[in-house]
């Protein structure tokens, strides 16, 4: 053996018995091993952080573009749906995040509406780079989309007169509009209705009542009820001016044109709840001839000559819409003959010598012939009656039968009985319980049909007086005019809704036969439409049962969407679910005539009161729309939070039910 070699194995044996220095040799070998395994730790995580964040950035992306959507259109540029989802995108993952680089995201709507999202990112590696890993691009994809569990949505809707207005701006009435809004509200959840889920539509179309009364049971209304009518008797009369002709009789003939022109304007539409002429700008002066022969002989006559310059204007309403009519006067010149003559028939009987009396005063009236035949259990059926009402025939001395007909089409209700405001908290208000089921034998406890044809003021001779009323509780009282009635101004003073309809599913068609039923009328009732828009959809109430049996299937969202074009507008004057209320006066003290203003403030306060029971008691989501007007406290504070809304035209009334049915129908990511 060589001693190179010798020298060779003593060195490794003495390494071998030696390890003070292995550690060093060990550690340095591990280096590599370690940076690979921590690289890989740490750029592992940042892949996952940034994969992570990616995800939510898209899904924020995609559930913002969706909600951004009107219905199911997919909007690109400034903005757009397109460009409010990448705005969301870019804010959750800003540029460079984490050290990434060239950030990307595509979005796009499917035909259904839902919005997907394709997002990348490059991520650099830090220590793998060492070992020459490339740099990894992380992907993320998202799709949000409306899901809608089972479903009901109660419409309370605003028909009053003043749905026939046109809004700034738009080329229909607001009638038109909200049929067309609440089309395409319908056809939106429809489409985001998965298999095997439900939706029910109830409607409470209201102005002054509403049109209940084909809904409800039999026993629920009044056998007799009473209203403030009027009645004749054939000896209740007296003669006229001693009944017997004057000597000499007086009249003019028509006026005759001499010069200038009269001409009608350009009619125009005017504000349909106070449909007024504006004042005249009419000149008007007359000149007169003397009497020839003379001012006392018999016969004798006269010329007047009249000169008339300048504008005057006439309102009416016409199925419901106030049109004024202009007429203008540019120097007119007429004459008319006036004259006074013997009376061939002087000494004989007036053919009108009798004057006949009513007798106004509260009557009770079978209601037997509108409830229908069946069971009281079954269902109102509707009909008619007659009844001593109608004006009294001059010639016979007789009154005459009005034809007192209820069924769909004018099915109003009056209220059940309730509390005056001067009167203790010990005196019920049946008309405020919304699930009180009616008791037979309290007649307080029913409702009786809205009788326009039936009911008339006392001594007060115009809807508009604001005197002379006078309580229905008084002595009868005596008069041989034919006081106002309102089945003589049906739109206005006697208004009755198109007709309710219970919460059910409903198809396009009938949906569509429906919203065209809807007619402007009468005046604004808030309270009205909210208490039984609660009591249709009470699970508690009425209609328990049908609930019951409809929630066998799964558990219902509940949603009221209440929509007004204006402020509370109450009318003394006006036939509504209380009665005539100068003379019922059954919300308002019985010892003074209620004001305007009065019947308003108890209006909101009652309004106030129902939304309350329904967001904290029925667990119903109330939503808001002031339509065209502005969104007073009153309404929002009626609302859910968050949920109340203003549309002063036709494009935002239809955003506005867009974005109620987007959040209806629970946006979410679906992947």
């Amino acid at each position: 053996m060589s001693d190179r070699i010798k020298q060779t194995l003593f060195i490794l044996m003495r390494l071998f018995h030696n390890q003070a220095g292995n550690t060093l040799a060990i550690v340095a070998a591990a280096i590599f091993p370690l940076a690979a395994l921590i690289g890989g730790g740490v750029d592992m995580s940042r892949l996952y952080l940034t994969k992570t964040r990616l995800q939510q950035a898209c899904d924020a992306g995609a559930l913002a573009g969706r909600r951004s959507m009107t219905g199911l259109t997919w909007t690109t540029g400034a903005g757009s749906s397109e460009d409010t989802a990448n705005r969301f995108f870019n804010i959750n993952f800003p540029a460079n995040k984490y050290g990434t680089s060239l950030a990307t995201v595509t979005y796009s709507a499917s035909a259904a509406g839902a919005v997907t999202g394709n997002a990348s990112v490059l991520v650099p590696m830090t220590l793998m780079s060492l070992f020459h890993m490339p740099d990894k691009t992380v992907t993320a994809r998202c799709t949000a989309d409306l899901q809608l569990p089972n479903t009901d949505v109660m419409f309370v809707l605003d028909t009053t007169l003043s749905m026939n207005d046109i809004n700034p701006g738009d080329s229909q009435s607001r009638i038109a509009v909200l049929r067309g809004a609440v089309s395409s509200f319908y056809t939106e959840l429809e489409n985001v209705r998965p298999a095997g889920s439900h939706i029910r539509y109830g409607f409470v179309p209201y102005s002054s009542t509403v049109n209940v009364g084909m809904l409800l049971k039999r026993s629920w209304i009044q056998d007799n009820a009473i209203y403030d009518s009027r009645a004749y008797e054939n000896n209740d009369k007296e003669l006229k001016d001693g009944g017997t002709q004057g000597t000499t009789i007086s009249g003019t003939d028509p006026w005759q044109k001499v010069s200038g022109s009269s001409a009608t304007g350009t009619k125009y539409q005017g504000s349909s709840e106070q449909c007024a002429a504006p004042a005249n700008t009419l000149s008007d002066s007359s000149t007169y001839t003397s009497w020839s022969p003379s001012n006392t002989a018999v016969p004798r006559s006269r010329v007047r000559t009249r000169t008339r310059n300048g504008t005057t204007y006439s309102a009416g309403l016409t199925n419901g819409i106030c049109w004024i009519t202009p007429t203008i006067y540019t120097n007119l010149v007429e004459t008319q003959n006036e004259w006074v003559k013997e009376n061939p028939n002087a000494g004989q009987e007036n053919a009108d010598s009798w004057v006949y009396y009513w007798q106004y005063k509260p009557i009770s009236y079978s209601m037997a012939a509108l409830k229908g035949a069946g069971d009281e259990n079954g269902t109102v059926s509707g009909g008619s009656f007659n009844a001593l009402v109608n004006n009294i025939n001059t010639t016979t001395g007789t009154a005459t039968n009005r034809s007192i007909a209820w069924n769909q089409t004018n099915a109003c209700i009056e209220e059940r009985a309730t509390r005056r405001s001067d009167e203790g908290n010990t005196v019920p208000r049946y008309d405020m319980d919304i699930d009180l089921i009616p008791d037979k034998t309290k007649p307080e406890t029913q409702w009786k049909p809205f009788l326009p044809g039936l009911v008339y003021g006392r001594n007060a001779t115009a809807f508009t007086a604001t005197t002379n009323w006078v309580y229905s509780g008084s002595t009868a009282t005596r008069s041989s005019t034919n006081l106002p009635t309102p089945s003589s101004s049906p739109t206005e003073y006697g208004a009755c809704p198109t007709y309710a309809r219970k919460m059910g599913e409903i198809d396009l068609s009938t949906l569509s036969t429906y919203l065209t039923a809807l007619k402007p009328a009468g005046y604004t009732y808030h309270d009205i439409g909210m208490l039984w828009g609660l009591r249709l959809m009470s699970r508690e109430g009425l209609f328990a049962a049908e609930h019951a049996a409809a929630e066998a299937r799964g558990r219902y969202a509940r949603n009221l969407i209440f929509m007004t074009d204006g402020g509370t507008d109450t009318r003394i004057g006006a036939y509504d679910a209380w009665g005539m209320s100068g003379v019922a006066r059954r919300r308002t003290p019985t010892g003074s005539i209620p004001t305007n203003a009065t019947q308003n403030a108890i209006t909101e306060a009652r309004l106030g009161e129902l939304c309350t029971i329904a967001k904290n008691q029925k667990n119903i989501t109330v939503w808001v729309i002031a339509f065209g007007t502005t969104l007073t406290t009153m309404l929002s504070d009626c609302a859910s939070p968050g949920r109340a809304y203003q549309a002063n035209n036709a494009a935002q009334l239809t955003a506005t039910f867009s974005q109620i049915a987007s959040q209806i129908a629970q946006l979410r990511i679906t992947q």
